[in-house]
């Protein structure tokens, strides 16, 4: 396998405006400048390593919240003029008008804006900000009005995982090009976080393949999801969207097309890999990407357990972040895949066929070589299957833009060229038609829309109205047409199954209601399908959102047991304890159960602090391990939790040195004489 580096994420910086539930970075929230942080002339330095190597590297500049560097935009125009394409991450708060401006004057390709739910009391819960949902549409309208291509990134958990369908809706509506489904790896501040369950990360997928299939204006992808691409050939083999037929993104590139830079320069394979290859500081970042060792493991596998026997390991090969977050290895099984391998032979990725019997025009070819090294056996293989069609002999500029256009439409600008997305004329412009006079009642609706709904709506209603011989618009006509675009519900529907979704979406905002309501209804429906009904009932609603069990029942007494544990370590215990359940297969987890997954974790301990040469149960292990792991280096986040345990544990130490509170004396005795022992 090739390590062409398709993808860089550099992390500018740990400061940010929002403090979200699930950073990997577990920063704290502080907008103070930090003096460890990547200077512009090493950011710079970094940029011109990459352009010496060659142009087709993605630079992604995030962070934290990578608009609080001053210095943004002169990183940008910098590697612009290297003829680099780069992009920014944000949260979108900071987007005002002139920073769209001044980013798009200095060569930024587009900006990724994290949005996590169309409701936004839970986006601004997740962010940790009220009145973050509403900044963040307004950096997407100032995107919209400037013509600055943006993409959605929306993070899924138990909580938002039935907005998907919505949310797709949204972006299309919104103007996106492409929307970016993350998939949740519990780190950072995440830590703590229930993870969704395997069956709702498996349906999500299909979802997404099925949305991407009938979706030609809006590029769908799941990110941090490498069972993707296994969902997708079990879908369609011929599906473009597997290495089976060429496409390298998607999928887990980490180590092999993607790599991340620390804020302090430390080079890491993906953000959830915390483990440094290396600093830019002190050695060529080219030399730390061809020969760092965990990435030559990325890149060679050796899969094992269930990873290891599936016939999908060269498509798909799982991610290899989450059991090592788990407390497993780099290569372990995945434990959010849900499928079993069958025994059958190994599906193979494309060969590029370079001795083909069709071939390029010197024209058709330099274009092939704009096109960024992911797509590029994919892209290859799909021209000269269509020419081969058409009984012609040489791939032309014709045919490519006549496959571009297919799949794309005219929703798919050519950033490199400074083209400009499609969408409504920017305020302030001309249109082609008088607009029409419009009622108080009717402007005010209107007004009460997010921005980037207005003018497509209002285009719609001035049209209808024209085309009726109207001179106004009304709101009889804006209910209308609203009454004609919302989707009717296609079943019966229980009295108690309205109200209940009634009493889900009171109070919810127009926006919500727009695009929340039709996807959960159509939801239900589904679910009232699944078990051969013609009504839809309550129950139907309520599985549509009630996830919270990740899968796996609880015997109250373990459940109490969990409860009345620690804040800093509850959220910890119960998904270790859910991972171990699905592991073994069980459907409800007892008190027994979590005895004995503690008591395993408690050994697994021992035996990293054996590792790190102790032979007694003490605190000195988190000073050791401090040295000897990088994540824990100047981590606040891990002092302070270390901190509470530490307090918690010698506030409860009994008299004789004994018991902890949390571990029996028989435990810590076999902990003990397990690190004096060989």
């Amino acid at each position: 396998m090739n390590n062409d580096l398709f993808l860089i994420a550099v992390n500018l910086t740990r400061r940010c405006n929002l403090a979200c539930a699930h950073c990997y970075m577990d920063a704290e929230t502080r907008l103070n400048e930090d003096a460890d942080e990547l200077t512009t002339a090493e950011v710079k330095g970094l940029l011109d390593q990459i352009a010496n190597r060659g142009n087709e590297t993605m630079v992604v500049l995030t962070g934290g919240e990578p608009l609080l560097r001053k210095d943004l935009e002169t990183l940008v125009e910098y590697g612009s003029q290297r003829g680099l394409a780069l992009v920014i991450g944000t949260n979108g708060v900071l987007l005002t008008a002139q920073r769209v401006q001044s980013l798009k004057a200095a060569g930024t390709m587009g900006v990724g804006i994290s949005l996590d739910s169309l409701d936004p009391e839970h986006h601004d819960g997740f962010r940790g900000c009220p009145g973050s949902w509403e900044k963040t549409l307004a950096g997407m309208e100032q995107c919209r009005r400037q013509q600055l291509p943006f993409q959605l990134h929306f993070s899924v958990t138990e909580q938002n995982a039935h907005e998907v369908p919505s949310m797709i809706a949204f972006a299309k509506a919104s103007g996106a090009h492409v929307l970016n489904i993350f998939f949740l790896v519990c780190t950072g501040r995440g830590e703590s976080m229930s993870d969704i369950t395997p069956a709702r990360y498996e349906q999500v997928l299909n979802q997404l393949i099925e949305a991407q299939h009938d979706t030609e204006e809006l590029i769908i992808r799941a990110r941090c999801a490498p069972h993707y691409k296994r969902v997708a050939y079990e879908q369609d083999p011929e599906s473009p969207l597997t290495r089976a037929q060429g496409y390298e993104g998607g999928g887990c590139l980490a180590g092999i097309h993607y790599c991340r830079i620390t804020p302090e320069g430390g080079v890491t394979a993906c953000p959830y890999i915390p483990d440094e290859e290396g600093n830019i500081r002190t050695r060529d970042f080219w030399e730390i990407w061809d020969s760092a060792p965990t990435f030559e493991q990325l890149r060679n596998p050796q899969l094992e357990g269930k990873c290891g026997a599936c016939e999908y390991q060269k498509l798909c090969g799982g991610c290899r972040a989450r059991p090592l977050a788990m407390g497993g290895t780099l290569m372990d099984t995945d434990p959010w895949c849900s499928h079993t391998p069958t025994g059958r032979s190994l599906i193979e990725p494309l060969v590029e066929n370079l001795s083909s019997d069709i071939a390029w025009s010197p024209e058709a070819e330099q274009r092939l070589a704009r096109v960024p090294g992911f797509l590029l056996k994919m892209v290859r293989k799909r021209a000269e299957t269509h020419v081969r069609e058409l009984g012609e002999k040489e791939v032309t500029p014709a045919h490519m833009a006549t496959l571009a256009a297919r799949r794309f439409g005219d929703q798919f600008p050519d950033m490199r060229s400074g083209g400009s997305p499609p969408g409504p004329s920017p305020e302030g412009t001309s249109s082609t038609l008088p607009t029409l006079a419009w009622t108080g009642e009717a402007r005010n609706y209107l007004e009460q829309l997010p921005g980037f709904l207005r003018e497509g709506i209002r285009q719609v209603a001035e049209d209808v109205a024209r085309e009726e011989g109207r001179l106004e618009v009304n709101m009889k006509l804006i209910q209308r047409l609203d009454e004609d675009a919302s989707p009717k519900q296609r079943l019966a529907w229980e009295p108690d199954a309205e109200t209940h979704l009634e009493t889900l979406l009171a109070d919810r905002p127009p926006q919500v209601l727009m695009f929340v309501r039709p996807s959960m209804e159509a939801a239900a429906e589904r679910e009232a399908g699944r078990r051969h009904a013609t009504t839809v009932s309550r129950e139907d609603v309520e599985r549509v959102v009630n996830t919270s069990m990740a899968g796996v029942k609880w015997e109250p007494e373990a459940l109490a047991r969990v409860k009345s544990a620690p804040d800093f370590i509850r959220g910890g215990i119960k998904k270790a304890a859910e991972f171990n359940a699905r592991r073994e297969g069980l459907e409800i987890i007892r008190s027994a159960d979590l005895t004995r997954f503690r008591n395993r974790a408690m050994m697994r301990a021992v035996r990293r602090m054996k590792g790190f040469g102790m032979q007694e149960l003490a605190f000195d292990a988190y000073e050791v391990a401090r040295e000897r792991v990088p994540r824990l280096k100047q981590n606040s986040q891990a002092e302070k939790r270390f901190a509470e345990i530490r307090e918690y544990v010698e506030s409860r130490q009994s008299p004789d040195g004994g018991g902890l509170g949390l571990l029996d004396r028989e435990l810590l005795e076999r902990m003990k004489a397990a690190l004096k022992g060989n």
